[in-house]
């Protein structure tokens, strides 16, 4: 079917083509027939400008109004522009991404699920990067060396596996994969997928890079056109300029604070004005990804100067000059409008602090010493944490160097522990080359490996025991309940690389490094200066070890195994088919009460290390959840027995007696990471529906990729009708395009009653529900 809608769009725009209608190009063709390579690492892969400029003017014809440069890098990078309904919030479009990323958490299961397509080699350029499993206990170089011993078995797998198929493969202890995409792959107007929902940290140099699940990813890779239901765009408009203490950090943790975790939702948040002239590359790149907190399908800045110097600087120089070539569409056109427009005024934006429990908590500095108290926060400010992919670039490293020097200068150390993170491998050797790193660990920080660490919970913390309230800030991008530290009394709060450093030596979460005075080591008060920092190494950037394997030209002798006895990795069966039957009798496993992110379905810290093994992992699904029947976490009733068992547990004895089960959930479900297990799980333990008031983007395809049915209740007000030991009958067999279901309620004490629900299903997803999987409809078609 898929085959023969190519073939059917290919002849039409031959038959356009030769009408003399195919080529309208905005800008000259010579100038866009040079042959740019994507990056320095790969010899045969270069930016099709060219394309791109001839699928716009189409687009451009057909539409008759200006673009923003969110539409103009999805339509440019159409499958069939021609043929390819367009309409912002509505349409599906179906997109051919410049490149594929993935970390070594979400590659596993991406590799595994390739493997299963049969086919030699991945089809579009593919990077898999080692940062997730390396765990934060006493400082770099020991903990990689640790994480390299405990994971072997995995990075063999995923550097044999890299090698078989052609995927770039950047090793343990390279960096944080955002920071290496940015550094190496990223380009102004190009399309990027990556296994991780900070991939959008590329927009910061003018990319649209979206996170997705890794069967998404697996699409891409076996030469499929992406979809992606056409986005809204959000606008932010910048006035003014930064100064002092502000960073571009606040920009993001004020604009989270308007829009709350879900406000993205839907939409591609595009920075334009003024302002935007004055925030370094590295910057625009915090914002872009802590984008992912609002919800946003992906967030991004038009090309300018500051991306064409940090370009050059990362020795890319030849693709900066090639972007200004076409420079005219790596902006939004004049006149461009967006479905929603937000203006902030960066020289009335003052420094902000997110959290605690959510990232979308926004208090202003100045307003948060109250809130503290108001709130009853924990005072002592125990862990002060910088670094990780948001904020460990050249410039946040200096800028808190500067504070740090500043106070060494006046015999202070920080007083609170302090950890540094270095983003990458290149971060790390310049900053130790330029001094700010002996500066750090001269003011107390312990320096962490190139890893993600204590961002996704890869931290082994000792200073507090389980369950003791206390209070941590970090310069990262997400600070759910126990995600830093698997405990859920830790209050984390979110702030730029400078106010953790500040606020650690003051050692309180009252102190405000902007009034507060601190007494130097004579008795004396002084202010600490505001940060300074170049946001551009004058010496040119130390790229440190090399830590990067290219795939052999020759991979045919190349070796794969996964041992049938491994913990760690395990070979994927099939989800069975749809039976065509609608679903009787459905016991609810869970009602979720509240926030339930990914982190809640399948957490990540000591859990990673089951990224690659499905059953294995499965063991966590849901264990975070509460539970609206006892406000409690992993523990539930099993309709069967009557007693209490944990979530999993629970799961499996249904599926070993052929009950298939749903689950309710609240609002956003499914909100912060890509990680697709969270998906995964629930179909692997014998789940059919996943039934809440909204769904995050990423969750709910994640959910259609792996067979299952992401619904919404019609009336959010449903959610509180349905009580956790209700049974449910779901019609599937109603199951089409724009037309609700019926769920039918059978209370434990009352009248069966009807609700209806929604979903987004088109019709080539439907497809996926009926043959059981994305996967098993891949294998179908290419079966036939």
């Amino acid at each position: 079917m898929l085959a023969s809608r190519q073939a059917l769009a290919a002849v039409q725009r031959r038959a356009i083509a030769s009408m003399g209608v195919r080529r309208m190009a905005t800008v000259t063709d010579s100038p866009l027939d040079k042959k740019v390579r994507q990056n320095n690492q790969e010899t045969g892969n270069f930016i099709n400008y060219k394309k791109m400029s001839e699928n716009l003017s189409i687009v451009r014809n057909r539409l008759n109004r200006p673009l923003t440069y969110a539409e103009k890098i999805l339509y440019s990078h159409l499958d069939d522009p021609h043929g390819q309904e367009i309409e912002r919030g509505v349409s599906y479009l179906k997109l051919r991404p410049d490149r594929v990323a993935c970390q070594d958490a979400t590659a596993q299961m991406a590799i595994l699920q390739f493997m299963s397509a049969g086919m030699p080699s991945v089809a579009n350029p593919t990077t898999v990067h080692c940062d997730h499993l390396i765990e934060a206990q006493i400082g770099g170089p020991k903990d990689l060396a640790r994480a390299q011993d405990i994971n072997k078995e995995v990075y063999d797998f995923l550097a044999t596996s890299c090698a078989k198929y052609n995927i770039g493969f950047w090793r343990p202890g390279s960096g944080i994969i955002h920071q290496i995409l940015l550094e190496n792959y990223a380009f102004p107007g190009g399309l990027l997928i990556g296994t991780d929902s900070h991939t959008p940290n590329a927009g910061g140099l003018g990319m649209c890079a979206i996170g997705v699940g890794g069967a998404d990813a697996v699409d891409v890779m076996a030469n499929l056109p992406w979809e992606l239901k056409a986005p809204k765009v959000l606008g932010v408009k910048l006035t003014g300029q930064l100064s002092g203490w502000a960073t571009p950090k606040d920009i993001i943790l004020k604009v989270a604070g308007i829009l709350t975790v879900k406000g993205g939702t839907g939409s591609i948040v595009e920075y334009h004005g003024p302002g935007v002239e004055s925030i370094s590359c590295t910057g625009m790149a915090t914002i872009t990804n802590m984008g992912a907190e609002i919800g946003a399908t992906t967030s991004l800045f038009p090309f300018n100067d500051r991306m064409y110097d940090y370009l050059a600087a990362t020795k890319r120089s030849e693709i900066g000059d090639f972007s200004r070539v076409y420079a005219k569409e790596l902006r939004e056109d004049q006149g461009a409008e967006y479905d929603q427009l937000i203006e902030i005024n960066l020289s009335e934006l003052e420094p902000h602090i997110n959290g605690p429990f959510t990232p979308d908590l926004a208090t202003p500095l100045s307003k948060f010493s109250e809130a503290v108290k108001t709130n009853n926060w924990p005072e002592e400010l125990k862990v002060g944490l910088i670094g990780s992919c948001t904020n460990s670039s050249y410039e946040d490293m200096s800028r808190a160097a500067s504070i740090a020097r500043d106070a060494l200068d006046h015999g202070l150390k920080a007083k609170a522990l302090f950890t540094v993170t270095p983003g990458s491998e290149q971060i790390r050797a310049t900053i130790e080359r330029d001094g700010q790193l002996e500066t750090l660990e001269e003011f107390g920080g312990m320096v962490l490996a190139n890893a993600c660490g204590p961002c996704i919970g890869q931290w082994d913390r000792k200073d507090v025991p389980k369950g003791t309230a206390n209070s941590i800030i970090s310069s990262y991008n997400r600070n759910f309940t126990g995600r830093n530290d698997a405990n859920p009394a830790t209050h984390s709060f979110v702030a730029s690389p400078d106010l953790v450093v500040a606020m650690t030596i003051g050692g309180s979460l009252h102190f405000n490094p902007l009034t507060d005075k601190l007494k130097d080591k004579d008795g004396n008060e002084f202010l600490l200066s505001p940060p300074t920092g170049a946001g551009l190494p004058n010496g040119g950037y130390d790229p440190g070890q090399d830590t990067y394997q290219a795939p052999p030209s020759k991979r045919d002798a190349v070796s794969v195994a996964v041992s049938p006895t491994s913990d760690r990795l395990q070979l994927l069966q099939p989800f069975a088919a749809w039976d065509g039957k609608d679903a009787t009798d459905l016991p609810i496993l869970i009602k979720c009460q509240g926030k339930t992110t990914t982190d809640h379905i399948s957490m990540a810290g000591p859990w990673l290390k089951y990224r690659g093994h499905l059953d294995n992992i499965s063991n966590n699904m849901l264990i975070g959840a509460t539970n609206a029947d006892n406000g409690e976490a992993n523990k539930i009733r099993n309709f069967t027995t009557g007693e209490y068992d944990a979530v999993p547990a629970t799961a499996r004895d249904y599926k070993k007696k052929g009950i298939p089960w749903v689950v309710i959930g609240d609002w956003n479900y499914g909100e912060g990471s890509s990680r697709e297990h969270a998906a995964l799980e629930p179909r692997h333990l014998g789940g059919l529906a996943i039934i809440t008031r909204s769904f995050a983007r990423i969750h709910e395809t994640n959910l259609k990729k792996q067979g299952m049915l992401p619904l919404t209740f019609i009336d959010p007000a449903d959610y509180d009708k349905i009580q956790p030991f209700d049974k449910v009958d779901l019609l599937c067999t109603e199951l089409a395009v724009g037309k609700p279901m019926t769920l039918k309620v059978h209370p434990k004490d009352g009248e069966t009653y009807d609700i209806k629900l929604a979903h987004t299903f088109n019709e080539p997803q439907i497809q996926w529900f009926h043959n059981g999987s994305a996967l098993n409809t891949m294998a179908k078609k290419n079966a036939a």
